[in-house]
Parts: structure tokens; sequence; C-alpha cells
């Protein structure tokens, strides 16, 4: 019998309730057709199955239930969980995509899934914290994503206090967003192992003194890893804040925020997959209790 089928005799309802929230999350794909918009998906997805203290068997189910549905969105899904994730969901995940792909169904994305790198880089001052800007992007791509991450420096050491990338812009546009983010102060060029090593020092004393990783910054970490080093599990897993009960899903926009007026559809379809994720980390405690 397999993990995921005993964890389901184990304890029936689980399953079904994880089953309906895949399928809610990915209700309305509009937008998933966009390699960036389902990396952020899929990373929002994956966030409470791949958080700290998550049994193995909840990975397991989540592979399953994107395997039944069996069309291309639930395998480019899989592609990224594979791509993104730390033990044991990237295995599971890789079983059921390799299910998936005998049976003949793949993802047109496949190909572009994970290959973001950090092109450039700088270190600006401002007030009580290090910002650093880095300019994401894809072989051969005419567009670039922004990464801003927040250093906050204590007298014990210094802490990852914000992380969040922006959506694909064209490469000006994003160099523009860089600069505006921090007009007026003198930047420093920062090397990618540079910014590695501090994004390690920052995890390693924040896993020492058990301090949480706000919720957006859980997504998008494995992401920046993986943009620097080509392994989303390069940094450690750290513990992440659990939301309040009138909390949304993460602190910022949708990743397609700045899509143009028509996007109703994809708003809808991003609030359904907020409240999805909602559940899915509900369901995950309760799993871990039972």
């Amino acid at each position: 019998m397999s993990s995921s089928a005993a964890a389901r005799d184990r304890v029936a309802w689980p399953f079904t309730a994880l089953q309906d929230l895949v399928d809610e999350f990915l209700a309305d794909p509009s937008g998933l057709e966009d390699v960036a918009e389902l990396e952020h998906a899929a990373l929002v997805l994956r966030a409470p199955f791949d958080a700290v203290g998550a049994p193995s068997a909840v990975a397991a189910d989540l592979a399953l239930a994107l395997e039944r549905r069996d069309d291309e969105l639930a395998a480019g899904m899989l592609t990224a969980l594979v791509t993104f994730s730390h033990q044991p969901l990237p295995s599971e995940a890789a079983s059921a995509l390799a299910r998936l792909s005998a049976r003949g169904t793949i993802s047109p994305l496949a190909g572009q899934i994970g290959t973001l790198a950090v092109i450039d880089a700088s270190c600006h001052r401002v007030p009580g914290i290090d910002l650093v800007l880095a300019q994401l992007q894809r072989p051969s791509e005419s567009r670039a994503q922004v990464a801003m991450v927040a250093f906050d420096a204590y007298p014990c050491g210094t802490v990852i206090s914000h992380l969040e990338v922006t959506p694909p812009r064209p490469i000006e546009a994003a160099r523009a967003s860089l600069q505006a983010q921090v007009r007026g102060s003198a930047p420093r060029r920062v090397q990618a192992a540079e910014l590695l090593d501090r994004l390690h020092a920052a995890a390693d004393h924040m896993d020492a003194h058990a301090v949480e990783l706000d919720g957006e910054a859980a997504v998008w970490l494995p992401a920046l890893a993986r943009a620097l080093t080509g392994t989303a599990s390069a940094l450690p897993r750290l513990a992440v804040a659990q939301p309040g009960p009138g909390d949304g899903a993460a602190k910022r926009e949708p990743l397609g925020r700045d899509r143009e007026p028509d996007s109703d559809r994809t708003r809808r379809g991003t609030d359904d997959r907020k409240q999805a994720k909602r559940r899915a980390a509900r369901a995950s405690r309760r799993r871990n209790r039972g």
C-alpha cells in the first residue's frame, strides 16, 4: 500500500478535503499559461505542505491530488513542486509527474520552470535596513523580475525581514522599477555569491534563535535560492509565521497585479487561491496533530 493510501486509511477525511482544495485552487486557471504565474501559484500552494514539521503523508497526498486532475496544468504544478520544494515533496511530485508523462500528459511550460537566474544585484542602505535588489531573468527572455530582500540587523545577528518578487516586465521597465525603489540611495554592486552568503547567514541566525519567516518570504525564498544556485533547497527550511484569522495568505498584491483591467477573472482566481492556501495551512496542521 502506498504511503498516501495508508494515510487515507488512518484518517479518511483529509484526502477528500485536499482534493477539493486543489480543485478550488486551480478552478480558474486564468493567467497560469504564463510560466511566472504558474511558478507563483505553485510556490503559494506548496508553502504549507513544505513547511517545517509537515508530515510526509501530506506531501504524498498533495502530489496524488494533482495527479488525479490528469491535465497539463497539473503537470506544470507538479514540475514546479519538484523544482521548488524540500524533500519529501519533490520525490512524491516527481513520481506523480512520471505517471502523468507515461500517459502523455506533459506541461508545455516544463522547460521554462525554474530557469530564472540572478543577472544583477545591488545593496542599498535605507533607514534601519539593508535592501538588496536583484534582477531575475530567464534565458533568451525579454522580460525580467525584481527580487527585493530586506535584511534587519540586530546586535546578535541579521534576519530576513521581507522578501518579495515582482511580476515580469520588459527589461527596461524592470530596471526602472529597481531604481524607483531606492531613489536617492547610493547603490553598492553585490555579487550573487555575496547575496547567497548573506541569505545563509540570516537564515542560520533565524533558525538558531527560532525567528519565524513571514509568509510572503516563505513563498519566495525557494525561488530565490534556485535563481542563485540552481537548487531550491540550498537554503535551510525555516519556521513560518502563521497568519491570524483575518489575515490574507500573503502581504503583497497578486503576482499579476499590474495586468490590464480586463483581468477580473485572473484576480478572482488569485483570490480563490489565497483562500485555498489558508485552508491548506489549516488542513496540514490538523493532519500533523492527527
